[in-house]
C-alpha cells in the first residue's frame, strides 16, 4: 500500500531539518530505498505525489466477437485469429476452450491400397 503524501512530506521535512538518513529510516520505519526514491522525486518534480497509472489493457477476448470471427472464417488458424484480436494464439485457444468450441478438424486420411 502506498504511503500518503502528508507522510512523505513529513519524512522529507525531517531530512531537510538535519536528521540523518539512519534516524529517519528507524523513526518512520521505511527502507533506505524508499527514502532515496522520495528524495529524488522531491528534487526532480518538487512534489511527492505518485505519477498516475497507465490505463490497463483489456485482457478478456470478447466471446461474441470471437464466435462471429469464427463464423466468418471457420478455417482460420489460431495465429490468424490472434492477429485479428491483437493477442497471443494461446489466449484464443483458452477462450475457445472456455466456450467449449473445438478447433480440431476431422479430415479422413485416404490411403491407396
Amino acid at each position: 500500500m502506498a504511503y500518503s503524501t502528508d507522510f512523505r512530506k513529513c519524512v522529507i521535512e525531517n531530512i531537510e531539518a538535519g536528521k540523518t538518513w539512519d534516524e529517519v529510516v528507524s523513526v518512520f520505519s521505511i527502507s533506505r530505498d524508499t527514502l532515496s526514491r522520495w528524495v529524488n522525486l522531491h528534487k526532480k518534480k518538487g512534489s511527492l505525489e505518485d505519477s498516475p497509472r497507465a490505463a490497463y489493457k483489456v485482457r478478456k477476448i470478447d466471446s461474441q466477437a470471437l464466435v462471429s470471427a469464427l463464423e466468418k472464417t471457420p478455417d482460420a488458424t489460431l495465429k490468424e485469429l490472434a492477429q485479428e484480436f491483437n493477442c497471443w494464439p494461446h489466449a484464443i485457444h483458452r477462450r475457445l476452450k472456455k466456450l467449449d468450441i473445438t478447433r480440431k478438424k476431422n479430415h479422413p486420411i485416404r490411403r491407396e491400397r
